[in-house]
């Protein structure tokens, strides 16, 4: 990791209550996922929120068969929550089931885990409550969202036409399409991938890069690795690729 000052121990995170330490610790958290570039637009962006767009920003980096639809969804599914009763979510009736949603959506929730851990690791930089499940998602929700998004549902359908979340919505969708493309990496709506588009990840030696000819961005050491759709994982990764 490239952290100013050098990477804190443990002991230095956990024990030291000196006020400047927090500050280490939010820069610990942000470089173990490569967010330290996006550090002034996260810390703008409202609780829980912030914690759901560095996800999709690690995400989108390293999983290049997600597209612009599925950040749509994402961000959508997470707005709508806010308005939703528990009573309302139960009563949701979905047209169908996608595996892929399924998929997508249990990528989501084992990410926020992991960043639950790492957070705890940092010497909780951000409040526990903020990497919770239930603040920003629901599988049924997001099912939703997602299939409506994958049917070319307008922005502003997926909102349930409410002004005042469409907002928050270009502002989080330009959070994370900025610190993508920090990255080389454009999130390009399913229409626009090329035909021979795999999504598949290489391996050389200890690192691994990009097979597709979409994004050409290198991804050395970075956790999360895996085949493409119908293909075997790699039996000691431990996050899948949709």
């Amino acid at each position: 990791m490239t952290i100013p000052g050098g990477t804190p121990s443990l002991k230095f995170l956990w024990l030291n209550q000196e006020p400047a330490v927090q500050a280490r610790r939010l820069d610990t958290l942000l470089a173990c996922f490569n967010l330290s570039s996006s550090r002034e637009e996260l810390q703008a962006i409202e609780s829980p929120l912030r914690a759901l767009c560095c996800l999709l920003i690690y995400l989108f980096v390293q999983v290049d068969t997600l597209c612009l639809e599925d950040l749509h969804a994402f961000v959508a599914q997470a707005l709508c929550l806010q308005g939703k009763s528990a009573a309302q979510l139960v009563d949701l009736q979905l047209e169908y089931i996608s595996p892929r949603a399924v998929q997508l959506g249990s990528l989501l929730v084992r990410g926020l885990t992991t960043l639950a851990l790492v957070n705890s690791a940092c010497g909780f930089p951000w409040k526990t409550s903020e990497f919770m499940p239930w603040n920003v998602f629901d599988g049924k929700l997001f099912h939703q969202k997602y299939l409506q998004s994958e049917k070319g549902y307008s922005v502003e359908a997926l909102l349930e036409q409410n002004r005042s979340w469409l907002t928050k919505f270009h502002n989080l969708k330009a959070v994370v399409c900025k610190a993508c493309m920090k990255e080389n990496r454009r999130i390009v709506g399913r229409g626009h991938w090329s035909s021979h588009h795999t999504g598949r990840w290489g391996r050389q030696g200890s690192g691994s890069h990009r097979t597709s000819s979409a994004c050409g961005h290198s991804g050395q050491g970075q956790p999360w690795r895996d085949q493409g759709p119908g293909s075997r994982p790699h039996e000691h990764d431990q996050w899948r690729r949709y």
